[in-house]
């Protein structure tokens, strides 16, 4: 497969010591493929700004510089926007991530120098249909989870609508990757999941294919490398849920391995070469 670089630009990455919190517990959907669904509580329990401020203290002492929230769905959390304010004021790089289902319920203002991040499953998907989001001004990226029954045409179009009907300048592309399978291996396969050879395949079929003007992320999953970025092999990530309960690296967390403290740049990454949270990113030829 040659990689289409007549088409494309590769920008160079900054690296950040990024702590994510799962800031509530509740969420209007039960995707198979959420990360997060084995450490989520039954209580749909918020966290509260105390121990959020908390938190965000600690992580500002570790050297940290961008936040990102999960859940659940953040967007259920009844304090989101006093949650950003909290970053802002401490000038905290924040990225909320969310199914988009209550954008309708913010303005354009509450996001101001917060970034977005949409997850589709497809372009009809049951769940995260790019089809199926409510119209709004807030500018978002749109972050399509790849699975076992993704095609080119569901990659295609979706990047097409959320480019046209939403104004979108980024669109990522990642994959569900199932860890809590028998041996908890990153690349043994579920069925929820493409195996990575067909998804480097599919990526590579997509950026031939596609011509919009959108920067496209793609997440590297331990088979796309970097021509700019010089790989990290330490942690740069870790992970607060509710109740001061913390995981270091994003892929332990379906299998909940909880520890007592994080630090940034020292835990070696699972494959010893590359962090596979890690991404490039793309910018279409003009």
């Amino acid at each position: 497969m040659k990689f289409p670089w007549h088409k494309y630009t590769e920008k160079p990455l900054a690296r950040r010591n990024t702590l994510q919190v799962f800031v509530t517990n509740d969420c209007n959907l039960k995707c198979g493929g959420c990360f997060a669904r084995n450490a989520m509580g039954d209580d749909k329990s918020n966290i509260s700004l105390e121990e959020y401020t908390q938190a965000i203290n600690q992580f500002l002492e570790k050297g940290g510089r961008q936040v990102n929230i999960l859940g659940g769905e953040p967007m259920l959390h009844p304090k989101l926007l006093d949650l950003l304010d909290i970053n802002k004021q401490k000038n905290l790089k924040t990225t909320v991530y969310t199914n988009g289902y209550f954008m309708d319920k913010f303005s354009r203002e509450d996001f101001e120098g917060v970034k977005l991040r949409v997850s589709i499953y497809g372009k009809s998907s049951k769940n995260k249909a790019a089809y199926g989001l409510s119209q709004t001004d807030i500018p978002f990226d749109a972050n399509f989870m790849v699975g076992a029954d993704t095609t080119l045409e569901d990659l295609l179009e979706s990047a097409k609508h959320v480019e046209i009907d939403f104004g979108c300048k980024v669109f990522f592309i990642s994959s569900i990757r199932e860890l809590d399978n028998e041996r908890q291996e990153f690349f043994d396969d579920t069925k929820r999941t493409m195996p990575v050879l067909k998804y480097k395949e599919l990526v590579h079929n997509f950026l031939n294919q596609y011509e919009g003007d959108m920067d496209v992320h793609i997440s590297k999953r331990g088979i796309f490398e970097s021509t700019q970025t010089v790989a990290d092999n330490k942690c740069r990530f870790a992970n607060y849920f509710i109740g001061e309960k913390i995981i270091q690296c994003p892929y332990d967390v379906v299998n909940l391995k909880f520890q007592k403290d994080y630090d940034f740049e020292k835990r070696y990454c699972q494959q010893n070469s590359s962090c596979l949270m890690s991404k490039i990113v793309l910018q279409t030829k003009k």
